[in-house]
């Protein structure tokens, strides 16, 4: 195992042992995901939803929750005072996989329990291809862990990390959630995962490209 794979599991283990001590995002996380979707179901009530409106309202929930507790992972840094010190141990580029693999985390918690959520709750909210729902989604929480986490790096510093959270994000991740709306709805309409196979590619390849731009700007933002 390699210098940089070891300081990576370790820049992880760090944020997950915090996060589990504080549970700071994960309560916010939960809270807002339960909030969101009963407020819906309520609002709903028995009028049964088409899977384009489902998926619709699934996206804008998955977006909102991960802009409401993916940010955390630079800022808590700032807020601690720590971010001197992991500048000075460890390399950017463990730092920025690191807060990566616990932001993925996070996300696919979120968009599982939103998704389950949603389908239980929500009349007419069926599933037609639980296969290729589950790629959507598990292809979706990494296109926004890879957008969030260079966007938290970015703002950590702002007097207004709150508010430029997600007017930042939601520029890099629309082209993620016009992708995801229409496969998310196919996939409830019962389009198999190979007939989704191009889309999700698309995805996969704007993911990467974010993935490849934050490892070269992260190196550049973390010694400013």
């Amino acid at each position: 195992m390699t210098n940089a794979v070891r300081q990576t599991i370790a820049v992880a283990r760090k944020d997950l042992q915090s996060e589990l001590r504080s549970r700071y995002a994960l309560n916010a996380l939960g809270m807002f995901v339960v909030v969101s979707v009963a407020v819906m179901a309520f609002a709903a009530g028995t009028e049964r939803l088409t899977p384009g409106v489902a998926s619709g309202l699934i996206w804008v929930t998955m977006f909102f929750a991960a802009t409401t507790g993916l940010g955390r992972s630079f800022v808590s840094e700032e807020e601690r005072g720590t971010t001197l010190l992991l500048r000075l141990t460890v390399a950017p580029t463990p730092v920025y996989f690191g807060k990566l693999a616990i932001n993925l985390l996070l996300a696919l918690g979120s968009n599982v329990l939103i998704a389950l959520l949603f389908l239980m709750m929500m009349t007419g909210a069926v599933v037609g291809s639980v296969g290729a729902f589950v790629a959507v989604v598990a292809v979706s929480s990494l296109g926004f862990a890879a957008a969030l986490t260079i966007i938290a790096a970015i703002i950590a510093r702002s007097s207004s990390k709150g508010a430029l959270y997600p007017v930042l994000g939601f520029p890099v991740i629309l082209p993620l959630m016009i992708l995801g709306v229409d496969l998310l709805e196919r996939a409830m309409l019962g389009d198999p995962v190979g007939e989704l196979a191009g889309g999700l590619g698309m995805l996969g390849i704007y993911t990467a490209a974010i993935v490849a731009v934050s490892y070269v700007l992260f190196d550049m933002l973390w010694k400013e």
